[in-house]
């Protein structure tokens, strides 16, 4: 967190206490580290119940999760029906097996590198995501030991590469009782019962293309190593030397690679070379997110990417944003709200006006009743010198952008914003104020 020292943020923190609900007891809180060191829980003994909640398994994962042979306790699966066609006749151990929808996020930009996983899990742990959507999202382990109920409660799924790969997952560890875990099996009752499947899933074409394109898009980004440079009035993304990787290319040769500036156009990256120029972009429109998209004939899959900026883009660019964004008309009423003090850290009316009523020339600025007056300016200074200063310090970083912003857009608005910059300068005159620095974007 910008402006937040670890030690504050620890002492904070620490003085913060935790109180558990009816019926928990927590054993601990766990953090893996994404370098496998976290052990999977596994059902003692004498154990006479499992209950598996997650969108996503894996056979390894699922096979530690088994009760003694002796046992005439039972097992419990909750998943999605596209896993349970996935894993498919390995289910039948479980007494029961349910399915609810599959949580409808997007896949994410996964770690590749996953050697403690089963043959064939590698090409989908790209779906192993996190973004909040609607379906299945519950990810537990729950066993019952006579009296003894345990449940395992956090973000790792019931993979292998959630608690012993490259994943960084929290689990709780918790013993509960009799009444939650009531409240656990009323979850299961949403569910439906399902038949685990007679024969190993096959997909068809369309299933092997869509996971062939996201085999790649796991590729590139597990290789990902981009980085920003500015080539004259436009961007150049580089893959950085050092990478193990000679570049981002996926490894089938015939998946073209396109990559493109925030707003710009797609340009495909030839496998062999390490940079390639984005074309012109404007100063206010660079950002450190790049487009990226993996195809192949008529499909293709398309994401964001952060390639970080050497040197950083800066203030000159926030600023230049900030006077695009706004226009003459926006920043005006800006500085009128912050004058008026109705707005909170600038932020006030002036957010509900369309951008296309900021720069239009159709606005007459000069009579415009809501932009800020001579009387208004020496209100805000005298209620508040100090606030005052720091408006002051908000013109002379922001005004100089606004103007060079407008002067391409729309003259008439620049005149007049100037008349407000010259009326700005003569009241710091008249009041004794230092002329605020004025720095061009």
């Amino acid at each position: 967190m910008k402006g937040v020292r670890p030690s504050s943020f620890a002492t904070a923190v620490s003085s913060v206490s935790w109180r558990s609900p009816t019926g928990v007891k927590v054993q601990g809180i766990r953090w893996t580290t994404g370098t496998g060191d976290f052990t999977v829980p596994v059902p003692s003994a004498g154990a006479d119940a499992v209950v598996i909640v997650s969108p996503f398994i894996d056979k390894t994962f699922l096979a530690r999760q088994k009760l003694a042979q002796s046992s005439e306790g039972r097992r419990v699966l909750l998943t999605t029906m596209k896993e349970i066609e996935r894993v498919g006749p390995a289910l039948s151990g479980f007494d029961d097996l349910l399915a609810l929808d599959a949580p409808d996020y997007p896949a994410p930009d996964p770690q590749l590198e996953t050697s403690d996983l089963a043959a064939g899990e590698n090409d989908r742990a790209a779906a192993e995501g996190e973004e909040i959507g609607r379906g299945l999202h519950a990810k537990l382990l729950f066993t019952r030991t006579g009296n003894k109920r345990r449940l395992w409660l956090g973000s790792a799924n019931a993979t292998m590469r959630a608690w012993t790969g490259r994943n960084v997952e929290v689990m709780a560890e918790l013993l509960i009782s009799e009444a939650v875990e009531k409240g656990l099996f009323s979850l299961l009752d949403m569910a439906r019962l399902v038949a685990a499947p007679t024969a190993e899933y096959e997909a068809d074409a369309s299933t092997l293309e869509e996971e062939a394109l996201e085999r790649a898009r796991a590729q590139v980004a597990a290789r990902w190593a981009g980085e920003l440079t500015v080539e004259g009035s436009g961007l150049r993304l580089t893959h950085r030397s050092g990478s193990k990787f000679g570049g981002p290319h996926p490894d089938e040769s015939d998946i073209l690679l396109e990559v493109g500036a925030l707003n710009g156009p797609l340009l495909p990256w030839p496998r062999g070379e390490t940079s390639l120029s984005l074309g012109q972009v404007p100063r206010d429109e660079r950002s450190e997110f790049v487009r990226l998209r993996v195809s192949r004939l008529e499909r293709g899959l398309s994401w964001l990417q952060r390639a970080p900026a050497d040197p950083a883009f800066g203030e000159d660019r926030d600023r230049a944003a900030f006077a695009r964004f706004l226009g003459a008309r926006g920043f005006l009423l800006w500085v009128a709200g912050l004058l008026s003090g109705n707005a909170t850290d600038g932020e006030g009316d002036w957010t509900q006006d369309e951008r296309a009523d900021k720069t239009s020339s159709d606005i007459n600025l000069a009579f415009d009743p809501e932009l800020p007056t001579l009387e208004e300016i020496l209100a805000a200074w005298a209620r508040n010198p100090q606030k005052f200063a720091e408006i002051d310090r908000r013109v002379a970083t922001y005004l100089p952008a606004v103007l060079e912003q407008i002067e391409q857009e729309d003259p008439s608005a620049a005149r007049t914003l100037g008349q407000f910059a010259d009326l700005w300068r003569t009241v710091q005159a008249g009041l004794g104020q230092p002329a605020g620095r004025r720095r061009r974007g």
